[in-house]
C-alpha cells in the first residue's frame, strides 16, 4: 500500500518508504514512553519550576538519578 502510494508521487524510491517507517517508529515509541511515565515523576517536575526550596530540588534530582539506574 505505501509503496503504490510514494511511486503515484513520483521520483521516491525505497528511502521514502524507510523514512516514513522510521518516523511512526519513533513517534510510536515517544507515545508509548510518555505513557509509561510515572504520575509522581510527572508531577515533581511539573512544580518544580515553582518551588523554591532547596529539598525540593534535591529531591526531583533524586529521583532523576533513580530514574537512569533502573
Amino acid at each position: 500500500m505505501f509503496e503504490n502510494i510514494m511511486h503515484r508521487v513520483g521520483g521516491t524510491s525505497l528511502f521514502g518508504i524507510v523514512s516514513i517507517c522510521i518516523f511512526f517508529a519513533f513517534f510510536t515509541g515517544m507515545l508509548v514512553w510518555a505513557a509509561r511515565l510515572k504520575r509522581s515523576y510527572l508531577k515533581s517536575m511539573c512544580e518544580l519550576p515553582l518551588d523554591e526550596s532547596e529539598s525540593a530540588r534535591q529531591k526531583a534530582l533524586c529521583m532523576n538519578q533513580e530514574n537512569h539506574h533502573e
